[in-house]
């Protein structure tokens, strides 16, 4: 889900243009359970969501938790309104691979994720025990269920991946590890403004989670929650997105990251609700080997 600093922008600038609204912002990768777990006790606290598309809106959507949104009054186009209307898109992220550039040289920077299966990769690469699994389970949507679990094995068995539950950066700034496998863009360019050295790639496939707004079929303060998602969706909160790095990366997109995106020739694969259950299948196949319970 998002975090803290990348809500901040909605209550600097929300409350500016509607200063009878005070927004309170709250950040969890929990919150999906936390609401259902509440609407059961009749306990209803939240107006306006913020999640994945799938992880996040598909199971309120299924519980009736959801209202319809205001898209069409703010001008929110149909390929961009989802779940029958009730979740709008927001921007997207993008997995890449992000490398300190004063321990990877040029010549070396992978062009496919395979790539990075060379023994020259051997105890350098790190990711994320969240991310990585998931990573897998957007591959096993284009590669079979065979390259797929080799690829994985080949990460922990061979590689020697570190999977740390801390901040990524840390390890690449001190060159302990010198490549993240399946980070995201927004994560790099932030790294670097901490003055990290380093860069991202686009590899030959580019598993783009989906974020969405929406308002709550219970919300304490319906029109306020409906004007929030609503503006949420406008060019200025798009332009304050991006300005925190978060960029929509949509097929109709222009922004600057998704051109960047398709001049590097890579296959999109974009989070919808459709592909969320082979991917639930997909991360069940796959976690076990990840977390030693397979091998």
């Amino acid at each position: 889900g998002p975090q803290k600093n990348t809500l901040s922008y909605i209550s600097e600038h929300f409350n500016k243009d509607f200063p009878g609204i005070k927004v309170v912002t709250a950040a969890s990768l929990r919150s999906g359970p936390k609401i259902i777990a509440e609407a059961k006790a009749k306990r209803y606290s939240l107006d306006t969501f913020i999640f994945p598309i799938s992880s996040g809106m598909l199971p309120l959507y299924q519980r009736k938790l959801l209202a319809k949104g205001p898209w069409d009054i703010f001008g929110v186009p149909k390929e961009k309104q989802f779940l029958d209307g009730h979740v709008a898109g927001l921007n997207n992220l993008a997995y890449v691979i992000v490398y300190n550039t004063n321990n990877v040289k040029p010549n070396e920077v992978p062009n496919k994720w395979e790539d990075l299966l060379h023994p020259r990769w051997k105890g350098r690469l790190m990711g994320s025990p969240f991310l990585f699994p998931h990573l897998m389970s957007y591959f096993n949507l284009v590669w079979s269920d065979e390259r797929t679990a080799a690829y994985t094995r080949g990460m922990i068995n061979q590689q020697k991946i570190l999977l740390a539950r801390g901040p990524r950066e840390g390890f690449l700034k001190s060159g302990e590890r010198h490549l993240v496998v399946g980070d995201f863009t927004q994560l790099g360019k932030i790294y670097k403004d901490h003055g990290v050295p380093v860069k991202y790639k686009f590899m030959d496939l580019t598993p783009s989670p989906q974020f969405t707004s929406a308002v709550m079929a219970n919300a304490p303060h319906p029109n306020a929650g409906r004007l929030l998602a609503g503006w949420l969706t406008t060019e200025k909160a798009v332009k304050l997105r991006e300005g925190k790095y978060m960029f929509d990366l949509s097929p109709s997109s222009n922004s600057a990251l998704a051109k960047e995106m398709r001049a590097s020739g890579t296959t999109h694969i974009l989070e919808t609700a459709k592909n969320f259950k082979p991917r639930k299948v997909n991360l069940k196949k796959f976690k076990p080997i990840i977390t030693g319970r397979k091998k």
